[in-house]
């Protein structure tokens, strides 16, 4: 359980991962639940490494999701039946190394 102070569920965010659609060491897409209220979010987290200077770039991103389409993706037998395309205009969190603003949606999704 992670808090998250600029997710704007509830006066206390905290998520749990609920579902995994993509992880590796540097990438995590997964459908996560807020422990205080029961909100659910879709998540997507990113590293970038330049392996010439050793910097990171962490960014993550939050995507409200409603509870339907919390089921659907809970349900969903994997991440093409998933049909993420909606997450490409929903608004959302991005934290990028911890500068965190509103976005009009996740990069990556059409």
């Amino acid at each position: 359980m992670k808090l998250h102070k600029h997710l704007d569920c509830c006066k206390s965010p905290a998520t749990e991962r609920l579902r995994a659609f993509e992880e590796s060491t540097h990438d995590l897409e997964a459908v996560m639940r807020c422990t205080a209220c029961g909100s659910h979010w879709f998540y997507m987290f990113r590293e970038y490494t330049n392996w010439a200077t050793g910097d990171d770039d962490l960014t993550s991103w939050f995507a409200p999701l409603t509870e339907a389409e919390g089921a659907r993706l809970l349900a969903a037998t994997d991440r093409a039946a998933a049909d993420l395309a909606f997450l490409g205009t929903r608004a959302g969190w991005m934290d990028d190394n911890g500068k965190v603003s509103r976005v009009k949606g996740l990069p990556g999704y059409s």
